[in-house]
């Protein structure tokens, strides 16, 4: 009765294991969309299978017998540890993209200084004191 949830759980698991070893080493993670694509698929496919399970037998899981209930706490326990590990490498790869990019509009606005030049659709220039200033510059006309 369980053993699709099961599988799929394990699944997930591996895939997220896979996920954080690849996060963990240098370098750029090219499948990192691949990755993200098979973890939602997997996590519908294993809400399906709950919502399936709920709607034509409610009582489900107080039905299992203990082996079953065992095989199920036992890899929602390991999907769990996974999941946060996971998390935790997710979190630390968004806090670097975000210092990068916060690095990049500091040194644009370092370069570029607090003012700046914009074309205005008539055609005049508008001189901006303060402001934002762009993250990357056109030095070609």
């Amino acid at each position: 009765m369980i053993d699709t949830i099961l599988d799929t759980a394990r699944s997930l698991a591996s895939v997220m294991e896979e996920e954080t070893g690849a996060l963990d080493a240098r370098g750029r993670y090219p499948d990192h969309a691949e990755m993200v694509a098979a973890k939602r698929r997997l996590v519908a496919q294993m809400e399906a299978e709950i919502v399936r399970l709920n709607r034509e037998t409610p009582n489900w899981v107080r039905d299992l017998d203990e082996e079953q209930d065992a095989a199920l706490t036992e890899a929602m326990g390991i999907l769990r540890d996974v999941a946060i590990a996971n998390a935790r490498v997710v979190d630390r790869q968004l806090a670097l993209s975000n210092d990068l990019i916060d690095a990049v509009a500091a040194e644009a606005k370092r370069l570029t200084g607090n003012g700046g030049r914009s074309y205005l659709g008539t055609g005049s220039i508008m001189l901006r004191n303060g402001g934002t200033s762009p993250i990357s510059v056109n030095t070609r006309l």
